[in-house]
């Protein structure tokens, strides 16, 4: 077995050209002989032949010889991904678990991670003690989401008195399904049995609780861990699982102690402010991330969650002052720019708006900053100069081009603009006549302006290059279920749409309003009942309650509508059917 390789490739050398396995020993340096010596020289003991237990390697072949000679000098003159090839075939040629660690720590530098998952379970299989093999396997296992094979190597690092991190774990289970995780909660669990007790297991199969929302045993224990210490990582565990709950105000106070415990703990005040601001304690949590502000000065996430507060709450000087310190500070800069104009054209000041607007970057806020530069130019009546900065943007930016014509687009059609939006669309998809993202807008449009041969042509041309597209097909069916008397091709679209989407909410309500225009009044009900559920959306709710009325329950019709106006008051499709059945 081969333990160390600098050691056994020096014996590499020695054996490639000896052609041999021994290797003549040097005389040791002895006293002068003495008479009675001489006799005992002339007629020597054969030496002992050499113990292979003395010698750490094992037998290779001479092309395994070679190969990792080969490796080794490759990695002297710098070639890693030379010597990492012939490292990974030493080692599944030889199953040397020395080769394959070799290979593993070097795959692990290069980042070549599929060699790494590889070649660390040959290391892991052929030292099964070797904990260092075991937390490699593990790793490389977790990586390619492979938990349950990962959970093996924890284990083996565990039972060798290793520490085994269970948390990231446990954390990395939350992109298991349903059926996954409740094996590795069985294997968790089966652990704990034989280590009781332990925090790291305890935590683990806390975190796989309440990702499978079992969230009264998740908070039990992280209750039975806290008794012991103060934990962070179990603190937050407690604290969305008491969320998830809907018991906040018991999240607060909880944390609220915690914090008094743990006052210089960064990490928990941030969290503590986020729970307040979502909780609408608007000065508590400004009060919390001001001690914060205080002792980072210049962190952009604070400055920017203050800017947000006083925002909030109509403080415009304050938040000011704010985001002007993120610019300052070179923290976020973009968002600050961005906010900078927002509340400057909430105060009528759109040439301070427009600076600030220009001033926003290519980051995320970009687009939303293009659009109100040109919607600024469009109130103002000049229509030219908003639509020209907009192509300037396309041509100093040809990497967002088409998000452009859409902001583009989106603005003119907001204006009743009809001729000069299918002009730009045109000629955009013209340029790339299989955008599919195009073809969906101008085919939005068209339904907007009343030309459903547009929004036919276009997503049935969609459907042809993509026909799996869900939303190409809902659109399709619902504009013809709703638009025209062709309900049986309307049902078979919506139909195939809900196969690739069987969960669409928005598809669900397409198919109740399908029946209900075939006057299939119960299957109507049914569909539309569930997407509401699902959705609490007003253009559902408005069908709900017209297929409800329709059939004569006009009081629970009332009821859907009401509830719905209270979730938005401005809902236009609401207030028209409401006034078409009620005359209200």
């Amino acid at each position: 077995m081969l333990k160390h390789l600098k050691l056994f490739l020096a014996l590499c050398v020695l054996a490639i050209s000896a052609g041999c396995s021994t290797v003549k020993q040097a005389p040791e340096e002895t006293e002068p002989a003495t008479p009675d010596a001489v006799e005992a020289e002339v007629t020597p003991t054969p030496p002992a032949r050499p113990d292979p237990d003395d010698y750490p390697v094992a037998p290779f072949t001479k092309d395994a010889l070679y190969q990792l000679l080969v490796a080794e000098v490759a990695g002297y003159r710098g070639q890693y991904d030379v010597a990492l090839d012939k490292y990974v075939k030493a080692a599944i040629d030889t199953r040397d678990p020395g080769v394959a660690e070799r290979a593993t720590r070097l795959a692990a530098y290069l980042k070549r991670n599929d060699v790494a998952l590889q070649t660390a379970q040959i290391w892991a299989q052929e030292d099964p003690d070797d904990i260092d093999a075991h937390r490699h396997a593990a790793d490389q296992l977790m990586r390619v989401g492979d938990l349950e094979g990962a959970v093996k190597h924890l284990e083996a690092v565990k039972r060798l008195g290793g520490l085994a991190d269970f948390s990231m774990f446990a954390y990395r289970a939350a992109t298991l399904d349903e059926e996954g995780r409740k094996s590795l909660l069985g294997v968790i669990s089966k652990m704990l049995d034989e280590f009781p007790g332990d925090d790291q297991l305890m935590f683990s199969k806390a975190v796989l609780l309440e990702q499978s929302g079992e969230l009264d045993e998740a908070l039990a224990l992280a209750d039975q861990l806290l008794a012991d210490k103060q934990n962070i990582n179990v603190i937050i565990l407690k604290v969305n699982a008491l969320k998830d709950l809907h018991r906040t105000d018991e999240a607060l106070a909880f944390m609220k102690e915690a914090i008094g415990e743990m006052k210089e703990n960064r990490r928990l005040r941030l969290i503590y402010a986020r729970l307040l601001f979502e909780s609408d304690k608007l000065d508590e949590a400004a009060e919390q991330y001001e001690i914060v502000h205080k002792q980072a000065p210049s962190d952009g996430d604070i400055l920017f969650a203050l800017a947000l507060i006083a925002m909030e709450q109509g403080n415009d000087a304050s938040a000011r002052g704010y985001l002007d310190q993120m610019v300052r500070w070179n923290r976020r800069a973009g968002e600050a720019h961005f906010y900078l104009g927002s509340i400057a054209e909430k105060n009528g000041d759109a040439s301070t708006a427009l600076r600030e607007y220009k001033q926003v970057g290519n980051g995320y806020e970009f687009l939303p900053a293009q659009s109100r530069i040109a919607s600024l130019m469009l109130e103002e009546g000049k229509v030219d100069e908003a639509r020209g900065y907009l192509e300037s943007a396309r041509a100093e930016h040809p990497e967002r081009y088409d998000e452009l014509v859409m902001v583009e687009a989106q603005l003119l059609s907001e204006r009743g603009l009809e001729k000069p939006v299918f002009d730009l669309m045109d000629k955009a998809i013209a340029r790339d006549p299989g955008n599919i993202d195009l073809l969906y807008f101008r085919a939005m449009t068209g339904e907007k302006f009343g030309h459903l041969d547009i929004l036919e042509r276009d997503l049935n041309k969609i459907i042809a290059l993509d026909p799996d597209n869900a939303d190409a097909l809902n659109a399709l069916g619902y504009t013809l279920t709703d638009r025209t008397d062709r309900h049986e091709e309307a049902l078979k679209l919506i139909q195939r749409a809900l196969e690739i989407k069987p969960d669409e909410a928005a598809f669900i309500d397409s198919l109740g309003w399908v029946m209900y225009r075939m006057q299939k009044f119960d299957k109507a009900l049914a569909y539309l009942r569930k997407a509401l559920q699902m959705f609490p959306n007003d253009e559902v709710a408005a069908h709900l309650g017209e297929v409800l009325w329709v059939v004569g329950k006009k009081t629970e019709a009332n009821k859907v509508w009401e509830n719905a106006l209270e979730l938005k008051p401005d809902s236009k499709v609401l207030k028209q059917v409401i006034q078409r059945f009620t005359g209200e």
